[in-house]
């Protein structure tokens, strides 16, 4: 009786091994390594067997892992958040993780850059950038950053600028305006994109080279300037064209000028500044893009890249830059950061003088 007993017990605990050694085996495979407490699976890539908790810090093959939020410095529904939106079920498709974006306007676009520069360098805090609230802002006051804070991930919005009056304006040309300016100095409102913006710096300099006094109006971004000169409470705005073009085909608007070097291909028949002899008002911003805090684990930074090249070129993206007349033009890392750099120097310069 004894030795039944004692083979059933050995049975028994044979049985329960073998029961919680299996039990085991899913375990590991079903935690895939994501746990830092599992054993990592034997077909995990080696760097994300070394531990949850380093992935962190060194980037980890198993990035992203959870939402990605993309900051943005100007208002809703505007070019920049239009365009940012239109990649976003891309990257969500690319990166497998859900892309969150958020407006936070205000202090001439400082507010969303410092957003980013306090946050983790994980890659899970990005934002979008354009030379205003990344060059001119810290250039013209103490915003507690500057480029050399963040890592370039890569361009993919290069847009014109153009000066624009109500269709019901008497200025038909842009040497009208002009010469109303100089008839009746520090009368005429002219709106731009915000205090420290490529227009707002464009028409400082405009100013001085043509010897014209006019009230600069800054916005919180191209939305609300819009809707300035859509309400008179503006004689003209200079804007990007993408944010005009609507308005001018329904006779709300009429551009008076391109005030970047070249053409707009949305606005092919209006003439650059340059180009009907009233120098100064021309300028040539980098491409707006997306950046991530200084520090940022280089693997993360090319997944983020790798994205972005892969949105620009997808052809619904296309079709919904298309919509908001934009073309989305990819621009690598290293070439958006010389872009700024390059950048920098000029404004550096042109802040100088005013």
């Amino acid at each position: 009786m004894k030795k039944k007993f004692r083979f059933a017990a050995l049975g028994a605990a044979l049985l329960l091994t073998t029961v919680l050694g299996a039990c085991g085996n899913n375990n590991n495979n079903a935690s895939g390594g994501a746990s830092s407490e599992a054993a990592p699976s034997s077909s995990a890539p080696a760097s994300a067997s070394a531990s949850a908790s380093g992935s962190a810090s060194s980037g980890g093959t198993d990035y992203p892992t959870k939402t990605i939020q993309i900051y943005v410095p100007f208002s809703a529904g505007g070019a920049s958040d239009l365009a940012v939106r239109a990649l976003q079920p891309k990257l969500e498709s690319v990166l497998g993780q859900k892309v969150e974006v958020i407006d936070k306007p205000g202090g001439a676009g400082a507010l969303s850059m410092n957003e980013v520069l306090k946050a983790k360098p994980d890659g899970y805090t990005v934002g979008f950038v354009t030379v205003g609230p990344g060059i001119i802002t810290p250039l013209s006051s103490d915003v507690g950053y500057t480029t050399a804070d963040f890592d370039a991930v890569g361009g993919f919005m290069d847009n014109p600028y153009a000066l624009a009056v109500s269709a019901s304006s008497s200025y038909k040309t842009l040497q009208e305006l002009v010469d109303a300016i100089k008839a009746k100095p520090n009368t005429i409102k002219i709106g731009t994109t915000g205090p420290s913006s490529p227009s707002f710096i464009g028409l400082e300099q405009f100013a001085k080279t043509q010897d014209l006094k006019f009230q600069l109006v800054p916005f919180n971004g191209g939305v609300d300037a819009v809707n300035a000169l859509l309400g008179g409470n503006v004689d003209a705005i200079v804007n990007v064209d993408s944010e005009i073009l609507s308005y001018v085909k329904d006779n709300k608007f009429r551009p008076l000028a391109i005030v970047t070097k070249k053409r707009s291909a949305i606005l092919p028949d209006v003439q650059t500044s340059d180009e009907q002899n009233l120098g100064g008002l021309t300028f040539a911003p980098p491409p707006g893009g997306l950046f991530v805090p200084k520090g940022t684990p280089a693997d993360v930074v090319a997944k983020l890249e790798d994205a972005l090249k892969q949105a620009t070129a997808d052809a619904d993206v296309k079709k919904s830059f298309d919509n908001i007349f934009i073309e989305p033009i990819f621009t690598s890392a290293a070439d958006f950061r010389k872009a700024y750099d390059d950048a920098l120097g000029y404004y550096q310069e042109n802040l100088k003088k005013s």
